[in-house]
């Protein structure tokens, strides 16, 4: 166990403390210490999922894989939300893995290799089967939770595991594209609107896709009462291909093709994107060090593992601006919105 160790309890305050509008600004400097601590023992866990994924017979070249830490803005968004856990310590993916494979075939090979390690979470519902149960948003998945009793940490901490299909993760790129063209947040759900409504019918589309093989537009123009997006399906291509378009320029740190860590650094308004390689003892204080600096809040920065420079813009091309597939399948089928 180690020396600084922190108790559960005491997490689980400073995750209020962040949250409180009644929290001093001594209480929050004092949480942030402790919710920093709290995702930083996650790396371990992080390390562990990756040694375990990386070793199934049906993870091949063709399946994608990176790791990140949960950003604290993320973190403190989760925690104010109506249907967030009830306290920081009962949040499970603070460190998480994600998985690009081809096709849904690939994607239930993997998970059921995933379900027989001794780390697997068994859900006591279907709530992480989002491809039978999508969510409101329309976004589809499979998520797996890995636990970890015998860390050097001392605590039982857990990691997600998202895995995607490459037309999921397309639209998943789509709407977080969106969200942060236009400031929406359609990624929480948000979606009583026209943009809400064309992502829910082209997730409904992709689906169609990928498990019939073709599209049955009548019943995507049934869809949210027939009422006809075609005029917004034009404004969001238009939208994505306008932040597609956008020049970001890779910091000249990003000279190696491989690292433990890349440090992701986004600043929208000004269009540059920084790619920072990173060793495993360098990447946790740099990358708080980074949040603690952003005061404006004007970055988007996210600490990644596992993935070569290629693979990470594959895995997070909402930080490269590559909208690419979902721009293609959406004027092909454009009258499916009419």
């Amino acid at each position: 166990m180690s020396a600084n160790w922190i108790s559960k309890t005491k997490v689980g305050k400073a995750g209020e403390a962040l949250t409180s509008p009644l929290s001093s600004s001594e209480d929050r400097a004092t949480a942030l210490e402790v919710v920093n601590y709290w995702r930083g023992i996650h790396a371990e866990a992080l390390q562990r999922a990756f040694g375990d994924i990386e070793g199934l017979n049906a993870v091949g070249s063709d399946v994608l894989i990176a790791g990140r830490i949960k950003k604290l803005p993320t973190i403190v968004d989760k925690l104010g939300r109506p249907d967030a856990p009830s306290d920081l310590q009962t949040m499970y993916d603070i460190a998480g893995c994600r998985l690009v494979v081809p096709d849904l075939a690939t994607l239930e090979r993997v998970y059921s290799e995933i379900a027989c390690l001794p780390a697997f979470d068994a859900p006591k519902t279907k709530r992480h089967d989002y491809i039978a149960y999508p969510r409101p948003s329309g976004y589809r998945g499979k998520h797996a939770i890995l636990h970890y009793c015998d860390l050097k940490c001392g605590h039982k901490l857990f990691v997600e595991v998202q895995l995607r299909t490459v037309l999921q993760h397309a639209w998943a790129t789509a709407v977080e594209m969106h969200d942060v063209a236009v400031k929406s947040r359609l990624k929480f759900n948000e979606i009583d609107n026209p943009a809400g409504r064309f992502f829910k019918k082209a997730a409904v589309l992709i689906a169609q896709l990928e498990e019939q093989g073709e599209i049955d537009a009548s019943a995507i123009r049934g869809l949210a009462d027939g009422r006809p997006e075609l005029s917004y399906a034009i404004e969001a291509k238009e939208t994505l291909k306008a932040a597609s378009n956008a020049v970001y320029f890779l910091s000249d740190d990003a000279n190696r093709d491989v690292a433990d860590y890349y440090l992701v650094d986004l600043v929208a308004d000004e269009q540059t994107l920084e790619l920072t390689p990173l060793d495993s003892i360098a990447a946790l204080s740099r990358y708080f060090e980074e949040e603690g600096a952003d005061r404006d809040g004007s970055r988007d920065l996210v600490l990644t593992k596992g993935a070569s420079k290629e693979n990470l813009a594959k895995l997070y091309p909402n930080y490269f601006g590559d909208i690419s597939e979902f721009l293609k399948l959406i004027e092909k089928h454009l009258d499916a919105f009419a």
